[in-house]
């Protein structure tokens, strides 16, 4: 284990890169890091699992987020477990949640079940709604959207940042969609890192819903993603919404991985608590 982002990115970036897809909540993290250092506080928590061939397994804590976890046999859970006091949720393949929550005598409470989608081939959309790079006076808006998103999708998960929304505006990562000239629709994008991207938030407000603005600045995020580079272009669904897992599909994503992100819940008591 480490808090240094660049030791951890040199032990772990053969298996990042051979991973890149299914890791991508990683790169984004480590990226980050490695960019800007990390948030005042309690320091990141990096973790590989190396028996001498190179990673094959990684954590990634960044307090007060949860826990991401990759997928790691058993014993490797077992190991990592008897090194951390038990968190109050994690994310990762369900398997090794359950893992991890046994090594730590909890069970899981699943708050969301999500599957990752990569794309396998833009397809047009029929939305003719014109979209284009968010501005500095969006600023104000973004934010009071971003804060909706967060209440409506995921408001178990700490407010992201305004810092990291007046980031992602200042390097061109999100772009807005416009009806009338008013905007009523935006996607971000990530970093390219490994020649990998993800988008989301994508978030159209709700009394102009179901006019195609979210599939229109979801394909305007795409073509922002491969013009920066990348060459995976991946998101998350929430697999409680059939609406946005339809219009993904239609777009030309498929999906490649389920992930839960669950409470832990102590049935011992034996394993203290943390963030």
């Amino acid at each position: 284990m480490t808090a240094d982002a660049e030791e951890f990115w040199h032990a772990v970036r053969p298996y990042l890169r051979a991973h890149r897809v299914e890791s991508t909540v990683v790169l984004t993290i480590v990226d980050t890091l490695r960019r800007r250092g990390p948030a005042p506080g309690d320091p990141p928590v990096l973790a590989w699992w190396d028996a001498g061939d190179g990673a094959t397994a990684v954590v990634v804590q960044t307090p007060p987020y949860r826990p991401v976890v990759s997928a790691m046999p058993t014993d490797v859970a077992a190991a990592w477990a008897g090194e951390r006091p038990r968190p109050a949720r994690l994310l990762g393949p369900a398997a090794v949640v359950d893992d991890l929550a046994a090594a730590w005598d909890a069970t899981t409470e699943v708050v969301v079940a999500e599957r990752l989608h990569r794309l396998a081939g833009l397809r047009p959309s029929a939305a003719a709604t014109p979209t284009r790079p968010a501005r500095h006076a969006d600023r104000a808006v973004l934010w009071s959207w971003l804060r909706e998103f967060h209440d409506e999708a995921t408001p178990d998960d700490p407010l992201p940042p305004r810092a990291a929304l007046d980031a992602a505006i200042d390097e061109g990562r999100i772009v807005v969609a416009e009806a009338d000239g008013t905007p009523v629709a935006y996607a971000s994008v990530s970093p390219t890192v490994l020649a990998t991207a993800r988008i989301g938030p994508v978030y159209t407000r709700p009394e102009h819903r179901g006019r195609g603005h979210g599939s229109a600045v979801t394909a305007a995020a795409v073509r922002r993603a491969g013009e920066r580079g990348a060459e995976e272009v991946l998101l998350f669904t929430d697999l409680a919404n059939p609406t946005s897992n339809a219009l993904y599909a239609r777009l030309g994503f498929v999906g490649v991985a389920d992930l839960v992100d669950a409470a832990l819940v102590p049935v011992t008591g034996r394993a203290s608590t943390q963030g």
